[in-house]
């Protein structure tokens, strides 16, 4: 009973410090500002965390394995390349849609604490399956060599294809602001980009005799 209540501490703690880490990052992140959330008291924080190197790196695990489980799951390197692209652009928007406030920290975490947070994300996807941009190379390649798409540079071509998916995320709220986009107009655009997206990089990348 005892080892139940200081897990159910533990994990009041640790949520309480998602929500003040998401929202200030861990440079403006306070130990006190975390406590209070989840109230109790500073040296009870201490007790289960010591530190907020601690704190911010039990965040992170749980940051990361939300943001990437889904994504890992649904890459099945063994289908068809057109296939595996489509799925792969759908469950990756699909992730950033779920969790727009996950990725606003996550970017800005990049940029802040890039040392921190990179060693973190190659662990887990190692651990998992493997590094994303090295399957995907050698998927990439594979494909090429196939013949399954036309010949392409495998580190551009993932740049082209997150640029793609995220910078949408990152722009289009100011740009649905300029143009005076109504709300259900937006909606009906934001659930047509994984579509609009795969429809521009198959197009792209395609064999000349497969058909469009």
């Amino acid at each position: 009973m005892v080892k139940e209540l200081d897990q159910q501490t533990q994990q009041k703690i640790l949520s309480a410090a998602r929500t003040v880490i998401i929202r200030h990052g861990k440079s403006g992140a306070r130990m006190q500002d975390i406590a209070d959330e989840a109230g109790v008291n500073k040296a009870l924080l201490h007790y289960y965390f010591r530190s907020k190197d601690k704190i911010y790196r039990a965040v992170l695990d749980e940051v990361v394995q939300d943001l990437f489980s889904t994504l890992l799951e649904s890459i099945d390197l063994e289908d068809p390349f057109e296939r595996m692209l489509k799925n792969f652009i759908r469950e990756h928007i699909g992730a950033i849609q779920k969790h727009q406030a996950l990725f606003q920290f996550f970017f800005a975490e990049v940029w802040t604490n890039k040392e921190e947070l990179v060693p973190l994300i190659r662990e887990m996807m190692q651990t998992n399956r493997g590094l994303i941009p090295e399957l995907f190379f050698a998927r990439i390649n594979k494909a090429v060599y196939q013949k399954e798409i036309r010949a392409v540079d495998p580190f551009h071509f993932l740049m082209n294809l997150l640029s793609l998916d995220i910078f949408f995320f990152i722009f289009s709220p100011m740009f649905f602001d300029l143009v005076q986009m109504p709300e259900e107009q937006q909606q009906k655009v934001t659930d047509e980009r994984a579509g609009q997206v795969f429809d521009f990089i198959w197009n792209s990348i395609r064999p000349e005799e497969a058909p469009q």
